[in-house]
């Protein structure tokens, strides 16, 4: 089901109590910022390379494709 991706308020949330609702809201937490560092990670690569293969263009050096 794509739509249950959409779905915002869980139907057993009044249910689980005070805990469960922290460690649910503690997971998301932490789950999204280990997403955004695993963008800041992607990124900074990224960027490292293409600063990499710009400094390796301006000196006119071959790089050895394959």
């Amino acid at each position: 089901m794509p739509f249950a991706f959409f779905n915002r308020r869980d139907p057993w949330w009044d249910v689980d109590g005070p805990a469960a609702r922290r460690q649910r809201r503690r997971q998301r937490f932490v789950s999204i910022v280990a997403f955004v560092a695993s963008l800041t990670a992607v990124s900074g690569a990224t960027y490292m390379w293409a600063l990499h293969l710009g400094v390796a263009a301006t000196l006119h050096l071959q790089l050895a494709i394959g």
